[in-house]
């Protein structure tokens, strides 16, 4: 797939957020990047794991006057990733596992850790 195609594909995904939720993430500068590979650093933190996505920054739940990042809160994508799992064309699979991968990425923001972002079924 080319970059074009996967990044048409991340926007198609956020595109079914739910409104109120894609209200705060637009009201608060969080963006949903897609990105062609997945970063030495990402890999080193899951080491033979297949990385979708990440959330950076500090979570909506961990705020206060006093929180302090030096990076800008965000959802990363990972294109590397999905055609490693699913191949190189877009196909209805990779269509519908960036959607659970934004959401999972988005729960996460929230506040939700893995377990509680697993229960809900993403």
């Amino acid at each position: 797939m080319t970059f074009d195609e996967f990044n048409t594909a991340v926007d198609e995904a956020v595109e079914k957020i739910p409104a109120k939720f894609k209200q705060v993430l637009e009201a608060e500068g969080i963006e949903i990047l897609p990105r062609e590979i997945v970063p030495e650093r990402v890999r080193e933190i899951f080491p033979n794991s297949i990385v979708f996505g990440v959330f950076v920054g500090i979570s909506k739940k961990q705020q206060s006057s006093w929180t302090f990042s030096t990076e800008p809160t965000r959802i990363e994508i990972y294109q590397q990733s999905f055609e490693q799992a699913f191949g190189p064309y877009i196909t209805s699979a990779i269509k519908d596992q960036i959607r659970r991968t934004v959401i999972h990425e988005i729960a996460h923001y929230f506040g939700f850790n893995e377990e509680e972002v697993a229960e809900r079924g993403y």
